[in-house]
């Protein structure tokens, strides 16, 4: 009896994953424990190992979407393959003729991953490292000349992934966003993220309506506070976990915002790093946005926008005009969820706290 080999679930049931690369043909004997394909989903690639050994047949074709949990390709016991076809005999000159090889590609493995990524064909990329091999930053280079001749580009592969993902939060959520100005003039530490991190967590502990995540028509709350901390890298953005950062330190938040960051630029996040957030902050601060309007990392059901700190004239209790630290707070909600005045008590809550000198 055939052997169902399945996409791995990387990120939750259901959501899509593509396959980036198959190690064996349709109609490959492969042994117990062989490794197949490679997998990725939402930026976490898994790899797939045969559960026993037989012949794999049925293989899905490179990037095309696949629900996590469904079968990937099969495998049949070696006496239940069909047997290949048993070639014709041919022309002693043509039997004689020397086979064709293909020029062995030097490439680093994570130029060939990338490569896969982008639909780069490294046949066709000048390697620049030693004895010509081909680095990263060579198919970035190729890819970027590739854009620059293809204007238009369908999305494809994990992009595509991501973007329907994003697509199906805005569907299924209802989202409203409110904004509020801080004034930190007398707290602002050095790590903006890691401290609104902490502190949003903090605050997330009286506010379990905005913390967990939903369950079709039902709001899950969490035990605990995990707060997903959006990341920009070359690839996209991702968004790993700090876990119970309100039992820490700032200090300590931005050691592990800075770890997860450094993982997300090398491509070393693991499923487990991306695995029971219950919040998500993203910080546009740095690239000079003062508002805007996340998108809720579905199936949570509130994220927080950071804005960038200015400085703005306010009026002391003098009346006199005085320069002040000030920077904006977006929170987008799923009002199926969450009612407007819970979230805006929350708001003020979180205000609060940053305006409170320790």
């Amino acid at each position: 009896m055939a052997i169902e080999v399945l996409m791995p679930v990387v990120t939750q049931e259901g959501d899509d994953g593509v396959v980036t690369a198959w190690f064996v043909g349709d109609g490959s004997a492969v042994t117990a424990g062989q490794l197949i394909a490679e997998v990725q989903a939402e930026k976490v690639a898994e790899e797939v190992h045969a559960p026993a050994a037989g012949v794999v047949s049925g293989l899905v074709a490179i990037n095309q979407p696949v629900p996590q949990g469904a079968p990937i390709c099969s495998l049949a016991d070696d006496q239940e393959a069909p047997m290949p076809p048993t070639p014709a005999s041919v022309p002693s000159a043509v039997a004689e003729e020397p086979a064709k090889t293909t020029p062995r590609i030097v490439a680093s493995p994570s130029a060939k991953r990338l490569g896969r990524e982008l639909g780069i064909d490294l046949a066709t990329v000048v390697g620049t490292g030693p004895s010509g091999r081909i680095t990263e930053l060579d198919v970035k280079a190729a890819a970027a000349t590739d854009r620059a001749a293809q204007p238009a580009t369908e999305l494809t592969g994990l992009r595509a992934t991501i973007a329907r993902n994003m697509r199906r939060s805005v569907r299924e959520t209802a989202p409203v966003t409110l904004t509020t100005s801080v004034d930190v003039t007398a707290t602002v530490p050095n790590s903006i993220t890691a401290w609104i991190v902490h502190t949003t967590a903090e605050v997330l502990v009286n506010h379990p309506h905005l913390n967990g995540h939903r369950d079709a028509d039902r709001f899950v709350p969490a035990g605990h506070v995990n707060i997903a901390v959006a990341i920009q890298t070359s690839d996209g953005l991702v968004a790993p976990v700090v876990r119970d950062p309100q039992h820490s330190t700032v200090h300590g938040v931005a050691g592990e915002v800075a770890r997860l960051a450094a993982l997300s630029h090398d491509r070393q996040l693991e499923a487990s790093d991306f695995a029971g957030g219950t919040f998500t902050v993203t910080n546009l601060g740095a690239h000079g946005i003062d508002a805007f309007t996340p998108i809720i990392n579905f199936p949570q059901v509130a994220i927080l926008g950071v804005g960038a700190l200015r400085a703005v004239p306010r009026f002391d209790a003098s009346g006199t005009v005085v320069a002040r630290q000030v920077l904006t707070l977006s929170l987008t909600f799923d009002h199926a969820f969450v009612d407007g005045a819970p979230a805006a008590a929350f708001l003020a809550d979180l205000r609060a706290a940053l305006e409170k000198p320790d």
